[in-house]
């Protein structure tokens, strides 16, 4: 296996200054390590043991349909290329599919397999094994959510498989970020893929694919177990590990210090607001849109979060070209509006006590919400919060109840513990997280019948207007997909706050060249370069 040219520390300095200057490219964020000034020299971040390693659990399986394991599954991306990839800017490309098309009902698929593509045992991929692994993941809990609308994928031939879905949607192939592995593998612990390293049995690392058909930029990463917490954080910061994840707007948030690199990718993770439209006091949709103004999504995902999400209106990720910036606009934070609009809805001070009131079958009740949020959940609370002090601003109180993971369940199945035939919890808005395909569609939200329907929406114009923009081509999907998004901001069944970002966390100098992506890190690890002490070592 050739080796990358290593760069001279200074030279390496001095060419990344040059190019960034012409670059528009965004550059991963530095930490800098205690003791460094700037104008001091840091030069290459070495690997403390002259190999470049990732972390694994050794007692959980390495195939990526069988794991939970997090590690695991970074350390599958090296092994398993996706059926296809797309990058932070949603460009859709495929390392294994030469053709797809879909019928004009939008409903069934044609994917034509690239002929010579070898796997790690020595055979061919076909359209078996890429079958074979959609199927698979359409019935793993990690990826099933995104496959709903899926009767089935089956082969045809060696180079032809087929899918076909419940109902039209033209943007079927950004949900088929899911990795390969050969037909029949699902039981192995290191199943046979077709990606830029692979599994050598018995052995800590991953090997590089002679016949891979690219450049790699080492010949083996090996595989390093560290289970604590702080075992991790001190590996990592001592280079005996050289790459993890991290989420900063969680509870598993590492904080991982020292000289490092920081480069984040917006995942499809989208925090919300949403209403029971059971309750009196949220069932007007002025309302609605008025709380949606009293939203500081931008303090909630750069402060609250810690960086940790991109502020989002809509329930489009702002990476996505089909973002529309006009409706956007018109949900953007404004307290003063907020006001207004309860104001137009009939919300005032009438008994002069500094607080808003309404009033419903001629009783006067006071502007007094009620909002759910799971206590486990890292940042969620703050933004109730923080939503819950803007609102006091105008004379509206907003009651945060942080619960349980499982009384939080509970209460928005409606559960009737008790036995009074009421729920055990009253709430007029809670506060979530979905995790949406690529393709954006909320039926599953909004949807009158749809699996999070926690609000109680009866309102089947949503449907009809989601699946309008799933079934649109090319031409006309942006138009479509803002004639939806106008629809909901106009109703607010819910309130958009913003979309998680991941970090993939390297120390400095180490990589050059990485481009991560929300399914696959090592996506382009062909145009990488790594530094360490001893290239030579890993041979």
């Amino acid at each position: 296996m050739r080796k990358k040219l290593r760069i001279p520390a200074l030279a390496l300095a001095l060419i990344m200054l040059l190019t960034a200057c012409g670059t528009t490219d965004p550059e991963p964020e530095e930490s800098e390590a205690a003791g460094w000034a700037p104008g001091q020299e840091l030069g290459v971040g070495d690997a403390a043991d002259d190999v470049f390693s990732l972390n694994y659990n050794a007692s959980s399986s390495l195939n990526p349909y069988a794991t939970d394991d997090m590690n695991n599954i970074l350390v599958s991306q090296l092994v398993c290329d996706n059926v296809f990839e797309l990058d932070d800017e949603y460009n859709l490309t495929s390392r294994l599919i030469e053709t797809w098309e879909v019928n004009a009902d939008g409903n069934y698929w044609t994917f034509t397999v690239k002929s010579g593509i070898p796997m790690h045992d020595g055979s061919t991929l076909t359209a078996y094994d890429v079958a074979y692994s959609i199927s698979l993941a359409r019935r793993t809990s990690r990826y099933s959510g995104r496959f709903l609308c899926m009767y089935g994928a089956s082969a045809s031939s060696d180079t032809t498989f087929h899918i076909s879905t419940t109902k039209a949607n033209t943007l079927l192939p950004y949900l088929l970020t899911v990795p390969v592995i050969k037909d029949g593998s699902a039981n192995q612990s290191r199943p046979v893929s077709t990606g830029p390293y692979m599994y050598v049995e018995g052995a800590d690392y991953v090997q590089a694919f002679e016949q891979y058909g690219a450049l790699l930029p080492l010949d083996r990463v090996y595989l390093k177990e560290y289970t604590d917490t702080e075992d991790i954080i001190t590996a990592f910061e001592d280079s005996y590990i050289d790459l993890v994840l991290n989420d900063t707007s969680s509870n598993s948030n590492l904080g991982y210090g020292g000289n490092i690199e920081t480069r984040s990718y917006v995942t499809t993770n989208m925090h919300y607001i949403g209403f029971n439209m059971e309750s009196d006091a949220v069932s007007n949709p002025n309302i609605r849109y008025a709380i949606s103004l009293a939203v500081d999504r931008n303090y909630a995902a750069n402060t609250l979060m810690q960086n940790g999400a991109v502020a989002s209106a809509l329930p489009v990720s702002p990476n996505s070209p089909l973002y529309d910036g006009g409706i956007a606009s018109q949900l953007d934070y404004n307290l003063s509006m907020c006001r207004q609009v309860l104001a137009s809805a009939g919300m005032s001070d009438m008994d002069s006590d500094g607080m808003l009131e309404y009033v419903s079958y001629s009783v006067m009740h006071d502007a007094e919400l009620d909002i759910i949020v799971c206590s486990q959940s890292a940042g969620k609370g703050d933004v109730c919060n923080k939503l819950a002090d803007d609102l006091k601003q105008i004379g509206v109180q907003l009651n945060v109840r942080e619960l349980s993971w499982a009384d939080y369940l509970s209460a928005l199945r409606g559960d009737d513990l008790d036995g009074d035939d009421e729920p055990d919890v009253h709430f007029d808005m809670y506060y979530a997280e979905v995790k949406l395909g690529a393709d954006f569609d909320l039926s599953a939200l909004l949807g009158v019948d749809g699996s999070l329907n926690y609000g109680g929406i009866t309102d089947e114009s949503y449907l009809t207007y989601i699946n309008a923009y799933l079934a649109a081509g090319n031409l006309d999907r942006s138009a479509a997909c803002s004639e939806m998004l106008m629809y909901i901001a106009s109703n607010t069944p819910i309130v958009t706050v913003c979309f998680e970002r991941h970090d993939v966390i390297t120390h400095r100098n180490v990589i050059t060249g990485i481009k991560v992506t929300g399914s696959n890190v090592f996506y382009n690890i062909p145009e990488w370069e790594i530094h360490i002490s001893d290239e030579e070592e890993q041979t």
